[in-house]
């Protein structure tokens, strides 16, 4: 008898769900399981007890008592926002590290639409002809300064992708400083004690942390004060990282060029958040790793890992 593993990752919050192609894949790479595809909520959680494996958006932490057999949850998140389950010898956990690819090309193309005259053009679409207002506005990215604070892997998947347009990279971490194989001489990784010292230098600071306490308002109205008013912010980690009230301000005044944010403090974003009303931003609804490839890349990163732990077909 195989043992059983459960997969519900519907579509969720406007990313697709798991496709038969890749269901097919798992049984196919992974016969020793028999991977069941469950309905819903009341399926998975009344089948927990026999299975082994469990590919879940989320782990509810009422699920506990009943996983005893588990040997893996594995999501497609990066967050560990939605696994409630309580750790365990033989249990392991897995959590979706691809999703830099997709995001580095929403920080790029956040860049280019600011710096390229894109935002500026779309918010005087109004005007007849302003090519001069935007025109103005307009400079180039190559031989920029972007800083990266929260240099893992999407992090490195940004500084990989904006290395061919020619912008200088600081990475921030708080410990690993190794440098990846995308850097050029004037490239460099430092510590996040010495983000202080970069600011001043940055044209665009890049916030990719993730969602625990020590990153909380990380970047406040103090940090904020050390940017120069032709630099841009950008986050796509959590949004308890920047102190949203303090750069509405720097934003309304003109202590900064602009603000792409896909993530907030609050989401989904209150229709009353004042940063709703405020010039020079661009706010995508936590979106940035979206696209018709999501799954694809999961199974190239899950499969090998189900092999090692159920073993190769």
């Amino acid at each position: 008898m195989k043992n059983l593993g459960l997969v519900f990752l519907p579509p969720v919050n406007g990313l697709p769900g798991m496709e038969e192609r890749h269901v097919a894949a798992l049984r196919q790479r992974v016969p020793s399981v028999d991977w069941r595809v469950c309905a819903d909520k009341d399926e998975t959680a009344s089948l927990l007890p026999d299975a082994v494996a469990a590919l879940v958006w989320a782990f509810s932490s009422s699920w506990n008592g009943k996983a005893g057999n588990l040997r893996l949850i594995a999501t497609p998140a990066a967050g560990r926002d939605w696994i409630h389950a309580t750790p365990r010898d033989g249990l392991e956990i897995l959590f979706g590290h691809y999703h830099g690819e997709l995001m580095a090309e929403t920080v790029l193309g956040l860049m280019l639409a600011f710096t390229r005259g894109i935002k500026d053009s779309l918010d005087r679409r109004g005007e007849v002809w302003p090519r001069v207002e935007v025109g103005s506005a307009m400079r180039p990215l190559r031989g920029s300064h972007a800083v990266i604070v929260g240099f893992g892997n999407i992090g490195k998947w940004v500084g990989r992708l904006l290395a061919p347009m020619g912008v200088r990279v600081t990475g921030v971490n708080r410990s690993n400083l190794d440098r990846p194989d995308s850097f050029r001489p004037d490239d460099r990784v430092i510590r996040l004690d010495e983000l202080d010292s970069v600011l001043p230098e940055a044209d665009h600071l890049v916030m990719v942390l993730p969602g625990d306490t020590g990153t909380d308002k990380l970047l406040d109205a103090r940090r904020i004060g050390l940017l120069r008013p032709d630099a841009y912010v950008y986050n796509i980690g959590r949004g308890n990282a920047i102190d949203l009230d303090a750069l509405t301000a720097a934003l309304r005044e003109g202590r900064l060029a602009g603000a792409g944010l896909d993530v907030y403090p609050e989401e989904p974003l209150p229709t009353d958040a004042p940063i709703r009303s405020c010039p020079r931003t661009i706010l995508l609804p936590h979106v940035s790793a979206f696209g018709p490839t999501y799954f694809d890349l999961w199974m190239k990163e899950l499969l090998p890992a189900l092999e090692g732990i159920f073993g190769k077909k």
